[in-house]
């Protein structure tokens, strides 16, 4: 007879992938953010993980909700883009200046404005490894791709930034 640990592990079939790395495209594909003009490009990229990063599917509060035990295994979670200008043109739309992410700002009521275009923003979750349920070298990809198109935003999925899933990143290991 067999123990109930014995049974369990013969009966899931489990399924480990390495080095997961799954990207979302940020909409707009441009974004313009306010901030005092002394930013440089590294201020910003700050800024902007400041500014969203707690409030995305690869935060503490949410990576678990989402991908389940595999929440455990984000190894990182950062933004890149193709380009960064600095502009002093003030554009329709834009995201305003929160001086509450930055000390020195709050409270000087002195500091000038000013704005920074970001193009092509990606929002990229790393996992040092995944595991799936009952899937086989045929279907990992697939499978893959249902649980991150999950996660991107839509009416129940509700984040400071529209992210959507883009399949072609997707990479891992098997």
């Amino acid at each position: 007879m067999k123990s109930l640990k014995q049974f369990i592990i013969e009966n899931v079939n489990i399924y480990r992938l390495t080095e997961v790395i799954a990207t979302y495209l940020v909409q707009p594909s441009e974004i313009i953010l306010q901030a005092p003009e002394t930013y440089d490009e590294s201020d910003i990229q700050i800024y902007m993980d400041d500014l969203w990063l707690n409030d995305l599917p690869s935060s503490d509060k949410l990576s678990k909700k989402i991908f389940g035990i595999n929440g455990k295994s984000i190894t990182d979670a950062h933004f890149e883009y193709d380009t960064f200008e600095h502009t002093n043109i003030e554009p329709k739309e834009y995201i305003e200046w929160d001086a509450k992410y930055d000390y020195s700002s709050s409270n000087n009521e002195d500091v000038k404005l000013e704005y920074f275009v970001i193009k092509n923003l990606k929002y990229i979750i790393s996992f040092d490894m995944f595991d799936l349920q009952d899937v086989n070298d045929d279907n990992v990809q697939q499978k893959l791709e249902e649980i991150f198109k999950s996660a991107e935003s839509n009416n129940y999925n509700k984040y400071p930034i529209e992210i959507i899933f883009h399949k072609d990143s997707l990479e891992y290991k098997k």
